[in-house]
């Protein structure tokens, strides 16, 4: 008799865990909370608009490892492919103005604080400060669980620190460096500081050859055509496709451990929403650290406790299409990220859609034929501690913010559609001792090999992590069952 696997979650974990498991020779059901998968890959049609469809969540894919465009070849979506618009970078927002994104910057750290680029943004200074960090000893402020601020702030100093790092921070991890530990937020540069001592010689060995180069980070990625939610749409139709049962809509509310404490042999209970009980081999929580807590709670109590607290950030986005002439230059290149406490600005990100994808900008036009220069632009809000704008004052706030960050006037008058959208628990911030905890609970982990809890708690923020860390578990899969990887 074949493996009953049980996956509880249809983001992109559980769909490629799924996946993973079929291919093993698992009979595989996935259950889903919510009405749809892929979690936070998601699009939404804008009615005001044509119809046209827009990313709602992530809108693109890190190409550094080149993880995830393995994944999408091996899907048979590399036709759909799109890259970012050349020469545009993106910019930064902070009380210095703005600027471009100094290249070469990992987490926001530039390579070279004092190229031109860098100088801009910190000044003479800050710039100076920075440049000194590779002559510090390497203990400087890296005590185990130290915070991005910590560390950041000892080494590079203050201006590095606000300017460049916390709008980084904030905008792609909706986090707050004074509480978001620096081996979580990077576990790259976190090991790059203990091996070379320096984070500005990380940086630079990291990023290679584009240390120096005026890339930013937001142009080091990849996209999918008509939008990101591709990936999840195809990942579910190819388990479907190969027997995988999937059912939406369907909240599991306990999970009990059948057979004798510490028998791994023994199989694991599912209770639903729906008053029933379904029994599996093999358990994979593809959920909240939280909602992963709760439900093992019970059954193996030593593992819930390892969860490490992971709390979310709450996040209000709003796009908006626009009829625009005046940014048809693209006047912050590809988007934007916003220092917190920066003057009159609430956004923490802008993304100028159809000045970075040239796929965006032509859906745009086959969907507004009469528009003579339709535009979208994408703001996000919420950051820790800061009470979210209210849903029916927003739009004209993210037009408002819009207007500052890009240098454009831009008025209701101009505005063809707009969607409001809240994630309330897509983004986790890791609280010092977050690395050690992960630690301690893979150790547990081992002794429950039909257990695996997954992640971007676990894996990391981004496509990119958690790709990362599937491939990382498929090889695993592939040596202990002899299967094909």
């Amino acid at each position: 008799m074949s493996t009953r696997t049980l996956v509880i979650g249809g983001g992109l974990s559980g769909l490629l865990a799924a996946r993973r498991h079929l291919r093993a020779g698992h009979r595989v059901v996935l259950l889903e909370a919510t009405g749809s998968v892929g979690g936070a890959i998601a699009q939404a049609s804008l009615p005001g608009a044509g119809g046209l469809s827009v990313n709602i969540g992530a809108e693109a894919y890190s190409i550094g490892a080149g993880a995830v465009d393995a994944l999408v070849t091996e899907l048979g979506l590399e036709e759909q492919v799109v890259a970012p618009r050349e020469g545009l970078g993106s910019r930064v927002v902070s009380s210095a103005g703005v600027h471009r994104a100094p290249g070469g910057s990992l987490l926001g750290i530039p390579g070279r604080p004092l190229a031109a680029d860098a100088r801009a943004v910190l000044g003479t200074a800050g710039a100076l400060r920075a440049s000194l960090e590779r002559f510090l000893p390497a203990r400087v402020g890296t005590r185990p669980g130290a915070t991005v601020a910590e560390v950041v702030g000892r080494r590079l100093g203050r201006k590095v620190l606000e300017r460049l790092v916390a709008p980084v921070v904030g905008g792609v991890h909706s986090a707050d460096p004074a509480t978001l530990e620096f081996a979580a937020a990077s576990p790259a540069l976190s090991r790059g500081l203990a091996e070379h001592g320096s984070l500005l010689v990380a940086v630079r060995r990291i990023r290679g050859r584009s240390a120096g180069s005026a890339q930013s980070a937001g142009t080091r990625v990849h996209a999918l055509s008509p939008t990101m939610a591709l990936l999840p749409q195809t990942l579910q139709a190819q388990f479907l496709a190969a027997g995988g049962i999937l059912r939406t809509g369907v909240e599991v509310v306990a999970v009990d451990r059948d057979g004798a404490p510490g028998r791994d042999r023994a199989g694991w209970t599912v209770r639903t929403s729906r008053q029933e009980e379904l029994t599996a081999d093999r358990l994979v929580l593809a959920c909240p650290p939280d909602t992963a807590r709760e439900l093992l709670q019970e059954a193996v109590p030593e593992i819930a406790q390892a969860i490490p607290q992971a709390p979310s950030a709450a996040l209000r986005l709003v796009a908006l299409v626009l009829d625009a002439p005046a940014l048809d230059a693209f006047p912050s290149g590809t988007g934007a990220l916003v220092a917190p406490g920066t003057a009159g600005i609430r956004g923490k990100a802008l993304t100028h859609g159809s000045a970075k994808w040239e796929h965006v900008q032509q859906a745009l036009r086959e969907a507004l034929p009469t528009a003579r220069s339709p535009h979208l632009l994408r703001l996000s809000y919420g950051r820790p501690g800061e009470q979210l704008p209210a849903r029916d004052e927003i739009v004209d706030l993210a037009l408002a913010d819009a207007s500052r960050i890009l240098g454009v006037p831009l008025s209701p008058a101009q505005l063809l559609a707009s969607e409001v959208i809240d994630w309330d628990r897509a983004m986790r911030q890791p609280q010092p001792g977050h690395r050690a905890a992960l630690d301690t609970l893979t150790e547990l982990l081992a002794e429950q090999p039909s257990l695996e809890l997954l992640g971007s708690w676990r894996a990391g923020t981004g496509i990119d992590a958690i790709v990362r860390a599937e491939q990382s578990l498929a090889e695993d899969t592939a040596l202990s069952e002899g299967t094909p990887s």
